[in-house]
């Protein structure tokens, strides 16, 4: 059987969250939420800015995931002024500056099939 909360009663529900030791999927299981219904109800809560709600930190007690800033830096450089050359894993494409773009296109695409 669902249960309907109120805003009110969410917003009592998520302040409490901030005093339980668990993960979220934890204090979901403690209080019989769905965790992609305490998900949803925190962000329409926060998109609301209500100053009543704490932001929760992210430690090792409240989530298990770790933020990951990936880079990847792909770059077209033109070593010579006829010559644009492309760096891939496996080596270096260069190819005529007047060779049309989708043909270029074509031949990278043909590559990575």
């Amino acid at each position: 059987m669902k249960t309907y909360r109120t805003a009110a009663q969410w917003l009592e529900l998520l302040q409490k969250r901030s005093n339980f030791k668990g993960t979220n999927i934890e204090f979901c299981q403690h209080h019989n939420v769905a965790i992609t219904t305490y998900y949803k109800q925190r962000a329409l809560l926060v998109k609301l800015s209500n100053p009543n709600l704490p932001q929760q930190s992210l430690n090792a007690a409240s989530s298990r995931f770790i933020q990951v800033n990936k880079t990847t830096t792909e770059f077209c450089a033109q070593t010579h002024p006829n010559v644009l050359q492309f760096d891939i894993r496996t080596g270096q494409l260069m190819f005529p500056a007047n060779l049309a773009t989708t043909d270029i296109v074509s031949i990278i695409k043909g590559l990575t099939a």
